[in-house]
């Protein structure tokens, strides 16, 4: 089934459990992003449909649709192999992603959906995914060899969005400052993260002809020099306008306020006999991005990573004062 079908198909399960009055704040999002991060986050997920994200079987990505805390959500649901470190599947990553978007931009701006890392006791996982009724899918891993379980990667799936023929549409970005304007936050993004992953579908565009934001949806291959063989065109600075706003609020990150917000993305400990997310404590171990105690987890950017986004941060900044770049007010 296609992730096309399948929204139209959740669209209206949100239909009947939101009223119109309470719907979030665009055509893309039927939630508020902060209600969205808490539920992905917190909520108990009743996984209720798996499909694969596009489609085809032995895919490593889902699309889930889950009752949580009262509510209907339809998510990506990307489960991570031994160890949470492997090419194209490196649950870190995601959540880097959507962490430095927040460096720039507001929630209105965002490039990347709201995206949360859980742990599940792997024989919840194996349920999970027996509901795609493949004997192709790969089975649940467990992530440590400590513990019964699997680490997961969950997305928001939005709604009204399409995947475009072309992102740098010359006449889109010449009649909308709107577009410019979005496209450009996009490009910042992909730039800052490496993003080595031109595969059709990992960016995506709003249907919304008032409010075309683009969308960077898988961001499981950046930030390390391993590519993909599908392109990595949006890696590098693309476009001849930038957003001034975002520019400004770039100029504030020193490499140590980039390792302060990007060291320790998530941390989960044992409570209770499970892992729940807890505030970041100190970085266990700045070389590595995978950590683990007795009784914790830690993911984020190891240090070489974070002084990479800085250099690239760094060489940015450079161009624009050299006024190669025009800024959109």
């Amino acid at each position: 089934m296609s992730w096309r079908k399948t929204a139209g198909m959740v669209g209206v399960a949100f239909a009947l459990v939101f009223p119109a009055s309470t719907v979030g704040q665009d055509a893309n999002f039927m939630l508020p992003i902060s209600d969205i991060e808490r539920l992905l986050r917190e909520g108990d997920l009743n996984v209720v449909a798996m499909n694969p994200s596009r489609g085809l079987e032995g895919e490593r990505t889902y699309q889930a649709t889950a009752e949580v805390g009262g509510s209907v959500l339809q998510m990506k649901y990307a489960p991570a192999k031994e160890g949470a470190d492997a090419f194209n599947n490196r649950p870190r990553y995601e959540l880097a992603a959507y962490e430095i978007q927040k460096l720039f931009l507001d929630p209105s701006e965002y490039a990347v959906p709201p995206t949360v890392i859980r742990a599940f006791p792997m024989d919840v996982v194996q349920s999970v995914l027996d509901q795609v009724g493949s004997d192709m899918t790969p089975p649940a891993e467990q992530t440590f060899d400590q513990w019964p379980m699997t680490l997961v990667a969950l997305q928001y799936w939005m709604f009204q969005v399409e995947v475009p023929d072309e992102l740098e549409d010359d006449d889109m970005l010449e009649s909308s400052e709107i577009y410019a304007r979005h496209l450009g936050n996009f490009n910042l993004l992909t730039y800052l993260i490496r993003h080595n992953d031109s595969n059709e579908g990992n960016f995506l565009r709003s249907a919304d002809p008032a409010n075309p934001r683009v969308y960077s949806v898988d961001n499981g291959v950046a930030f390390s020099g391993e590519e993909s063989d599908r392109g990595t065109y949006w890696r590098d600075l693309r476009l001849d306008r930038y957003p001034a706003a975002a520019i400004e609020r770039l100029r504030e990150y020193t490499v140590e306020a980039l390792q302060a917000r990007l060291g320790v993305l998530v941390q989960l400990e044992i409570r209770n006999g499970a892992f729940v997310e807890v505030e970041p404590g100190a970085n266990l171990d700045v070389g590595r991005g995978v950590r683990h105690s007795e009784t914790m987890v830690q993911l984020g950017l190891t240090d070489s990573e974070i002084r990479n986004v800085h250099r690239r941060l760094t060489r940015l900044l450079e161009r624009v004062d050299e006024g190669r770049y025009e800024l959109i007010p």
